[in-house]
């Protein structure tokens, strides 16, 4: 009964390193819209049902949804919840043998505009890209955007690598968010300038920078990076430097 008054409901919703060459429209949408990377997949308790157009699947800015959770779990009207997805990306190393590093995708966010007891009614928000059904909710924490970026000298002693693009994207450039394996354990803080870059000769020729970053968000074993602008594309695989004061 409560599904079908939700129905109802939904139906009335209508070359040499440069200075940085990308600057983005909404640094703060892309922070919200960020991947993450997770040591182990997250605990849904609430997803995407779909609408009243049984067939529908994706969804976009606007375009109302059911969930699958309502009062009975503290949903109430005007509540925002982001909208990610767990994604299955072969291409992310592994942080131990028996863990996989798990890719989540954020695909928008919503606002709840009516709640009965197991359902809720919610209109989009803003899509990232195209919401689907079977994406689980999470409650929306609006980011902090990072400072101004700190210079410095790259530390390549104590370098980490890219390790995930986000759904499964292998390359990145000027304006893409990648993902670093290294977080605050290893001191890495938003605003910090990054340098990408290759080693020649296995190791014994000169550094060969490709990239300049900034890091906009920072978990514990992982960190995001904004490219600010590259010299040629950058590669999951390929080493981060982060720029820092000497002393």
């Amino acid at each position: 009964m409560n599904l079908a008054i939700a129905l109802a409901s939904l139906a009335l919703l209508g070359g040499q390193p440069q200075e940085p060459n990308y600057f983005a429209p909404s640094l703060h949408e892309q922070l919200v819209c960020a991947p993450m990377m997770l040591p182990a997949a997250p605990l849904a308790s609430m997803r995407v049902i779909g609408d009243n157009e049984r067939k529908r699947r994706m969804f976009g800015t606007g375009d109302g949804i059911i969930i699958d959770a309502g009062r009975s779990l503290g949903v109430r009207t005007g509540q925002q919840y982001v909208v990610r997805r767990v994604v299955n990306d072969q291409f992310i190393g592994r942080t131990s043998p028996d863990q996989q590093r798990v890719s989540v995708h954020t695909a928008g966010w919503v606002t709840v505009v009516e709640v009965r007891d197991n359902v809720a009614v919610a209109q989009v928000t803003h899509a990232c890209d195209g919401i689907i059904a079977g994406d689980y909710l999470e409650p929306f924490v609006d980011p902090v955007d990072p400072p101004a970026a700190a210079q410095g000298e790259p530390d390549y002693d104590h370098a980490g690598r890219i390790v995930m693009g986000d759904e499964r994207r292998q390359m990145g450039s000027a304006g893409t968010l990648m993902v670093l394996d290294l977080g605050a354990a290893n001191d890495v803080r938003p605003g910090q300038t990054a340098t990408i870059f290759r080693t020649t000769v296995n190791g014994l020729g000169p550094v060969h920078q490709i990239a300049r970053a900034t890091v906009v968000s920072v978990r514990p074993e992982s960190a995001v990076l904004r490219i600010d602008s590259s010299r040629e594309a950058v590669y999951i695989g390929d080493r981060v430097a982060i720029n820092r004061l000497t002393r």
